[in-house]
């Protein structure tokens, strides 16, 4: 069983994640604005709240965190950017059940709403904020290719 830990989120994570990215991040992030992993984390770090490091066996698996959504307040973006450290189902079943009560801190920070969209075609990533407690909607064409993206969301007490 692998050794799993959430920790802040620092700059020197970023290399180790942007090196060898899951592929579903990288076709998620390059549809939805051109941008590679690598620059979604450097401008995830200086505008999130709080953001975190997921570590696998000591190693930066995924770094995720939330940005403030809009200057009316209680609204956040949360993201997550991952590297293949996080291939095996042991590894992510473990994250997954140390990221839930980060979620609550994202929800604490943000109390009206969680908001952001999902490439339809990281169906791992479905199923995962699923799990986190998040409402998945219909899929609507965002980004320069108009690709479907599914928004998600999620409230206190829903």
């Amino acid at each position: 069983m692998p050794v799993i830990e959430i920790v802040p989120a620092a700059p020197e994570h970023v290399d180790p994640i942007a090196s060898d990215p899951r592929e579903a991040d990288v076709a998620e992030l390059w549809a939805v604005g051109r941008v590679t992993p690598e620059q979604a984390m450097v401008n995830g770090l200086r505008g999130s709240a709080r953001a975190w490091t997921g570590m696998v066996d000591g190693v930066p698996a995924c770094m995720f965190g939330a940005t403030p959504y809009s200057i009316l307040g209680g609204m956040g973006t949360p993201w997550m950017i991952g590297s293949n450290a996080l291939g095996a189902w042991s590894a992510q079943k473990a994250l997954l059940r140390e990221a839930r009560p980060i979620v609550g801190q994202m929800q604490a920070m943000f109390p009206k709403l969680l908001f952001n969209v999902v490439d339809q075609r990281n169906v791992q990533a479905q199923r995962w904020l699923r799990w986190l407690g998040f409402q998945l909607m219909d899929p609507t064409p965002i980004g320069p290719d108009g690709l479907p993206f599914i928004p998600f969301w999620r409230a206190p007490g829903v």
